[in-house]
């Protein structure tokens, strides 16, 4: 028997796998697992270059993956000032002030995490004085919707309305002339197009420390639902420079005026094979936007007035793009934050048909009528969902998402707990860089309902808390599960990728709030070592 590359001795293994639950040895050969059990069950896979980790102390898990995130996009505005935090206009325009003063007289000024309660009421005019005639970029926390300074506009050439084919606009005043706020995807990606990106050299070596970063973290693979320029050549870059520490699935973007082109890329990208550590695995699609940029589909209008449309013009061409992906075998992520976008999503879905490969997913998921909760079991969809977006909810609803929705409806926002019991699946994610990467943050938001950090603060919807099992089967089980790897991953079982996650402690057993400082030891891709704590 040729012998093992790595074998874990003495270690609290939490393997995921119900034929058996638990196990305390493993060892692994050629990325994959071929030994769970105890001592005796790996001895003989034991060899003069065989690395023994002495597992005491460590507590092994299924490797940590993030089902939505967007790094590529997250790392274009690196160099940007965060705003999070910031509650006014007038907090706003002093950050703007320090930003602008440190800069040359032409220099971008991107900011990222703009909150809404910093929206100023005339953007453009405001943003014009506080840069000092700058161009600038402002995301907002959502990264729905952006602002531009009259010279960034000007840079992207952006004068009036402008047609995207969908519900994206530039919003003008009466007079036709932009204010300044750009609303929803198409709109925003089409004024940040203006903004400098970083050098190819330069993303790729921002790239490589996320991923190492996020390795650090405990995280072994993420989703990634979009399609930032470059992204494929600087992940092909990263695996061939063998500095990939974790795996990607992607699914790339399509917008209701790029069906066909998005649907050639997909085509292109399956052509190439699968990388090493990085594949095509879906299509992206949006429904609606956000409930606090008024955008998201709703049931009924919020108590602004807004959120009765869908992103596409006409629902049908979605439903006609769904099924050309189904077609060609992949499955369909659909953006989904209102609960008639996930019901619209469900429909679909349902007069589709299920992909050959995989399975759909609906992306967010934070409105949930009581008539879809069963649906996601029944239609074989996993929700992604991501918890700490709950963060901005406050329980007292003076927060800008429950003020959009009125009391009555907030109490539907997020029901893990509801698709769960009723036999679904919650895949779980960051959506970074929306809300932090590190899983551990993610798995205390889920099992707390609100910021691990703030213990005096109550729960938002605390019958929706995951349990601790439950949690971290949004990272592992599930998470395969959403992208149809759950024959090869989320399990630590023989056959199965040597994809572990090696903890300082139990995250099944630990407070939730003790989460987020639960040390990671080890991180483990393909029975290769990525992180590890002492290195």
């Amino acid at each position: 028997m040729t012998a093992a590359d790595l074998v874990v001795l003495d270690a609290v293994i939490h393997t995921m796998d119900p034929a058996r639950p638990s196990a305390t040895a493993l060892a692994v050969r050629d990325d994959l697992v071929v030994a769970v059990g105890d001592a005796p069950d790996v001895r003989e896979h034991l060899g003069p270059r065989t690395e023994v980790v002495d597992g005491r102390g460590l507590v092994i898990t299924p490797g940590l993956v993030d089902s939505h995130q967007h790094p590529l996009l997250g790392l274009g505005d690196a160099g940007g000032v965060d705003a999070a935090g910031l509650g006014t206009p007038e907090q706003l325009r002093a950050l703007l002030r320090r930003a602008a003063g440190a800069l040359a007289p032409d220099a971008w000024v991107v900011v990222n995490g703009v909150e809404y309660g910093a929206l100023p009421e005339r953007p453009r005019a405001f943003l014009d004085d506080a840069v000092d005639g700058r161009p600038a970029f402002l995301w907002l926390a959502d990264s729905h919707n952006a602002l531009m300074s009259s010279r960034g506009l000007h840079l992207a050439g952006i004068t009036g309305p402008i047609g995207f084919g969908d519900r994206s606009e530039v919003v003008v005043d009466d007079d036709g002339v932009p204010t300044g706020l750009l609303h929803e995807m198409s709109a925003v990606l089409h004024g940040h197009a203006a903004v400098p990106p970083p050098s190819a050299d330069d993303i790729t070596r921002l790239a490589a420390d996320l991923f190492a970063e996020q390795a650090a973290c405990g995280i072994t693979g993420v989703h990634v639902p979009d399609h930032w320029a470059g992204t494929e050549e600087v992940l092909t870059a990263l695996d061939e420079q063998d500095r990939l520490p974790l795996r990607l699935v992607l699914a790339p973007w399509l917008f209701p005026s790029g069906v066909e082109d998005t649907l050639d890329v997909v085509r292109a990208l399956r052509g190439r094979g699968d990388a090493r550590r990085w594949r095509v695995g879906a299509v992206k699609f949006f429904l609606d936007g956000t409930i606090d940029g008024g955008s998201a589909w709703l049931g009924h209008a919020d108590c602004a007035g807004e959120g009765t449309r869908p992103l596409w013009l006409d629902v049908r061409r979605y439903r006609a793009a769904v099924r050309r992906v189904v077609d060609l075998g992949l499955p369909c992520f659909t953006h989904a934050i209102g609960d008639r976008a996930v019901t619209t999503a469900l429909d679909t879905y349902q007069a589709v048909g299920r992909p050959a490969h995989g399975r759909h997913r609906v992306e967010h998921a934070e409105l949930l009528a009581d008539a879809d909760v069963a649906r996601f079991a029944e239609l074989d969809v996993v929700a992604s969902m991501q918890p700490t977006h709950m963060d901005w909810t406050l329980p007292d609803h003076r927060d800008n998402w429950s003020r959009r929705l009125g009391a009555p409806r907030c109490g539907h926002g997020w029901r893990c707990a509801d698709v769960v019991r009723a036999g679904g699946r919650v895949a779980l994610g960051s959506d970074w860089p929306v809300a932090h990467y590190d899983p551990r943050v993610v798995m205390a938001g889920a099992r707390l309902r609100r910021p691990a950090a703030e213990p005096d603060r109550a729960p938002v919807g605390a019958d929706q808390a995951l349990t601790a099992w439950q949690a971290l089967a949004g990272h592992t089980t599930w998470a395969a599960y959403g992208v149809g790897e759950e024959r090869v991953a989320g399990r630590v079982r023989e056959g199965f990728r040597a994809d572990l996650t090696a903890f300082g402690g139990d995250p099944l057993a630990c407070r939730a709030e003790e989460l987020p400082d639960l040390p990671i030891a080890l991180t483990v891709v393909g029975g290769r070592i990525a992180h590890r704590a002492d290195s």
